[in-house]
């Protein structure tokens, strides 16, 4: 995994154009739980199968289920079966490894579960609030058991600054909750003349995508003509959707960072960890990027995130307004809206990358956090060794299968391949050593007397937005090889002949400012790496750091410096040419990410994820011509790419819809059934090829009118 502009990105409202308490008595339950990460090295999959009528299947064995890492089938060593509030081990399967197969066989104990309540109240309708509101306090009455854990957030808090197993304290939190004023100013901001329709229509616009001005020019003659004789209409929806982006820009942002503090602080805990979205939906068009990294640490959090659309039925209809179907909608030859819902594309993403599951077109919903307690309370835990032993730190797809027919599995899409923590008991006795990039820390001590909740990181706590930092990346990012260049070796390779060695206080600024950041405190790691590499002996690792540590802060600019200094000494370095191109990306400087990323195309022609990297940029643009040729590039290197020919499939039928909006003519209509067919066929191929994406391929086709 090189970067997050090569892995999701959305254009033209379409979601998927993809390249690159301390609570001592729950957790003596939990400690006897199934862990298959760090010491065992083994891979943890929790995996729910439900029949027909949506009844969890609990029969099954695990010669049952086939696991696939990459489409490599896997060997289950160990497999265990939740069923509501307990856990049954199942003897190892035959012919596991002795070290599996020695363990004593865990006793049924009672499994811990960790709820948070994410309140996206910047995103709520004050009405659907107020529902949500009462769902919840439902849900605590009714689902909230002894043993559990809860929390309750907004975009901007942790109320109480914690998690507890006090329903009471729980039920208080959610009591207290308001409508948020930011949201009902920037509803009536988006109503006020010149009216435009929704968040991605503000960020068609501001891109000067000339049909989106156009429609909304007319709209605006519409509403008021007398007023748009005295002003000039063109100028005024520009200045009015560049005053918004950046609102809105950041209000999403500030609920994919909580999902990211929230995953962060509940790493450590046992047993099932579930993030309850409630949200409108979010604007997330040019952070695509951001929302899988995101994605990614709550997989290697072992959290799933389930997403619950309070708009409910009204869901694109002029009752939403805000997210009212947009000038990117299509339309059946009836004149029914079929548009895309790009504010469900950020909820609905975080929901199946993370193995959890999106309810929308429900208003009911206390029935609707009821199936999500179902849900989260029985499934499967399969563990396998896998295949693949280098820890290569790229996303390897995970494929769950069941042998039976009439039932369907539903599991996380797969795992960041980095290196698994020593065990504590490997760490007894050691001298404290600078934990390399990429390296978790050792769980710290259960603490001896049962307190009544678990502080969470101040990345969690903090009251400002401004205080939630994004997650650090660069940790999620660094491969493991390149984590034993930059920290053991102490540089890039080819450096040791051409650089000094640099002095030790250097390096030791430089482990300190790392320590911090792999603490969280990012803006505590700025100051001594920043320090370090000063020094003209500093290796890049240095360099490369300090990026990261500026990019956590949102300072891309001095990220994008401290990066290309790396690029300079070290241009064989391939993953900072993807960290540039996302800085620049974040600067609006297309045109230089587009320059560094086809400098790496130059020198690694034949990596696809160069090319899918290019492609979601062009595409994000709306530069859909450019995109598709990209692809067909990217399908050529590699037509075993499974990212690829999603890609391509997407931006075909982007450039499909976006013709059909216009008049076709019969000169035009080869070239737009052709991209139909293109799209259909590299759908089609996504499916076969397996992988991540196949849902969405599915989908896709469902929307082109294909079974």
């Amino acid at each position: 995994m090189k970067c997050g502009i090569s892995l999701l990105l959305v254009a033209a409202g379409v979601v998927g154009v993809v390249g690159r308490s301390d609570l001592r008595a729950a957790q003596q339950g939990a400690a006897q739980q199934p862990s298959f990460r760090a010491a065992t090295a083994l891979v943890e999959v929790d995996a729910i199968v439900k029949d027909r009528k949506g009844a969890f299947v609990a029969d099954l064995t695990a010669a049952d289920f086939e696991v696939l890492e990459d489409g490599v089938a896997q060997k289950v060593e160990q497999f265990y079966v939740v069923l509501g509030p307990t856990v049954k081990p199942v003897a190892p399967a035959a012919g596991a490894p002795p070290a599996a197969a020695a363990q004593a066989p865990l006793p049924a104990t009672q499994t811990q579960r960790t709820f948070v309540l994410l309140f996206d109240q910047e995103h709520i309708e004050p009405g659907a609030f107020d529902r949500a509101k009462k769902a919840a306090l439902q849900f605590m009455k009714q689902n909230f058991r002894e043993g559990d854990i809860g929390g309750v957030a907004t975009p901007s808090t942790m109320v109480n600054n914690r998690l507890t197993n006090v329903r009471t304290e729980l039920e208080a939190a959610i009591a207290g909750l308001k409508p948020s004023g930011e949201q009902m100013s920037l509803r009536s901001a988006m109503r006020a003349w010149p009216r435009l329709l929704d968040a991605f229509e503000v960020y068609l616009i501001d891109y000067g995508d000339r049909e989106a001005i156009s429609r909304a020019v007319s709209r605006a003659i519409a509403d008021d003509a007398d007023a748009a004789k005295n002003i000039g209409v063109d100028s005024e929806v520009v200045m009015k959707a560049r005053q918004l982006l950046p609102v809105l820009r950041e209000s999403g942002q500030r609920t994919m960072r909580m999902v990211a503090a929230l995953s962060n602080g509940m790493a450590k805990l046992q047993g099932r960890k579930t993030v309850v979205l409630l949200t409108d939906g979010f604007f997330v068009e040019d952070s695509w990027g951001n929302l899988r990294q995101i994605a990614d640490l709550a997989n290697r959090a072992n959290v799933r995130v389930y997403t619950l659309d309070t708009r409910g039925l009204n869901r694109g209809t002029a009752s939403s307004e805000i997210f009212e179907v947009g000038p990117h909608a299509s339309a059946t030859p009836a004149g029914e809206a079929t548009g895309f819902d790009t504010a469900s594309d950020g909820p609905n993403s975080l929901a199946v990358d993370t193995g959890g599951t999106v309810i929308r077109n429900e208003n009911d919903f206390p029935k609707a956090l009821d199936e999500i307690a179902t849900d989260t309370s029985s499934y499967y835990i399969l563990g396998y060794r896998s295949s693949n032993p280098v820890f290569d730190g790229k996303f390897r797809t995970l494929t769950v299968r069941v042998k039976r027919s009439g039932v369907s599995v539903r599991a996380r899409k797969g795992y960041l391949a980095t290196q698994p923590a020593a065990s504590p008991a490997a760490q007894a006795g050691k001298a404290k050593a600078v934990p390399p990039p990429g390296a978790e820390p050792a769980p710290a001590a259960a603490a001896n007397a049962p307190p009544t909740s678990i502080p969470l990181p101040a990345a969690a706590n903090a009251a400002s937005p401004a205080n939630v930092p994004a997650p650090p990346r660069g940790v999620l990012r660094l491969q493991p090889d390149v984590r034993d260049r930059l920290v053991a070796a102490g540089t890039i390779a080819p450096e040791r002949t051409t650089r000094p060695e640099p002095p030790a206080e250097v390096l030791a600024q430089a482990r300190a400012g790392w320590e911090a950041y792999q603490k969280g405190d990012i803006a505590g790691a700025r100051a001594p790496l920043a320090a370090a590499a000063q020094h003209p002996a500093s290796p890049a690792w240095v360099h490369y750091a300090l990026g990261w540590s500026e990019y956590g802060r949102q300072g891309y600019e001095p990220a994008s410096v401290a990066w290309e200094h790396v690029r300079a000494v070290a241009p064989e370095f391939e993953p900072v040419y993807f960290d540039l191109a996302d800085a620049y990306l974040q600067l609006k400087e297309f045109g230089k990410a587009i320059d560094v990323l086809r400098k790496a195309e130059q020198r690694w022609p034949g990596d696809v994820e160069v090319y899918n990297a290019i492609g979601s940029i062009q595409a994000s643009r709306g530069a859909l011509t450019d995109a598709v040729r990209t692809f067909e590039g990217a399908v050529v290197v590699n037509p075993n790419d499974a990212t690829a020919c999603y890609n391509l499939a997407k931006t075909s039928e982007l450039r499909y819809i976006q013709s059909t909006r216009l008049r076709v003519t019969s000169q035009s209509l080869p070239a737009v059934l052709e991209d139909r067919d293109r799209a259909v066929e590299y759908y089609r191929r996504t499916i076969t090829l397996g992988g991540q994406f196949v849902e969405q391929a599915r989908e896709g086709l469902k929307r082109l009118g294909v079974v």
